[in-house]
């Protein structure tokens, strides 16, 4: 499976039991991603995806459903336990800092993942998120 999750500075990813941020032009560069498989999404995430198009699977427990090749948007929960199943790590960045009490658990490069891909975009409401994408 592929991981997607949004990280602050401090690789914070949700606070007080809510995302961080959104941004409407990285859900489209997700939504333009996940073309021609699904993307697993945890019940929290619908509102951002439920009218793009996509093929979603809503579910609670939809990093156990993942399979090899899709897709899984992950704003609140730990990745370290599902290690085994990744085959790629897509991590967009703020490039700021906000409160955070979720942290994303994994160092890419300490389980063998490499970088290789590095891009920039101006969001809707973030001048600059930087998109990496790590594989094995």
């Amino acid at each position: 499976m592929k991981v997607i999750v949004c990280l602050d500075d401090k690789r914070g990813m949700f606070f007080n039991e809510r995302r961080q941020s959104r941004d409407r032009v990285l859900n489209a560069d997700v939504v333009a991603m996940s073309k021609g498989s699904r993307l697993f999404i945890d019940p929290y995430s619908k509102m951002l995806f439920e009218d793009s198009g996509a093929d979603i699977v809503c579910d609670a427990d939809f990093l156990e459903l993942a399979g090899d090749g899709d897709l899984c948007f992950v704003e609140n929960r730990a990745l370290s336990g599902y290690i085994d199943k990744l085959e790629e790590i897509i991590i967009y960045r703020w490039n700021r800092s906000y409160p955070t009490d979720i942290f994303f658990d994994l160092e890419p490069e300490e389980h063998g993942f490499k970088c290789v891909s590095v891009s920039e975009f101006q969001g809707s409401s973030h001048d600059k998120i930087t998109k990496e994408i790590f594989t094995k």
